[in-house]
């Protein structure tokens, strides 16, 4: 598919969105002993990324700050439960290992969306005066 801004990466954000909720879909009933966070919140965060994904358009700049806003605190959200697992839980047992891989997975994948759609977010917002 072929951009229409040249700072475009909106079909990469929405991947990596998909990608994102599946991982925390799939790992959510394995991890949930660990989480704070209400049950439904969880499914939320979910469904936002998807429906960003959904919404993600060349022609919507809303969205793409959005993402933007959406992606910086999911990375802060998921990097903070990194840094938490590797500080206080105990490396001998597998499934805290396996929590901090999987949350510090999800914050590079956030890391690299924040990334791409502030960049997309510059660009649109800003393409004129370059």
């Amino acid at each position: 598919m072929e951009r229409t801004h040249a700072h475009y990466y909106g079909d990469l954000i929405r991947v990596l969105f998909n990608i994102g909720g599946f991982i925390m879909i799939v790992s959510y009933p394995f991890f949930r002993s660990f989480i704070t966070a209400p049950v439904l919140l969880s499914i939320i965060g979910c469904v936002i990324l998807v429906v960003l994904a959904g919404l993600t358009s060349p022609r919507q700049k809303w969205i793409m700050a959005f993402n933007a806003l959406i992606s910086i605190i999911a990375f802060v959200i998921f990097e903070y439960a990194t840094v938490y697992a590797y500080l206080n839980l105990s490396p001998s047992q597998g499934e805290h290992v396996a929590f901090f891989w999987v949350n510090q997975i999800l914050a590079l994948i956030f890391f690299f969306t924040s990334y791409l759609s502030t960049k997309t977010v510059r660009a649109m917002f800003f393409e004129d005066m370059e």
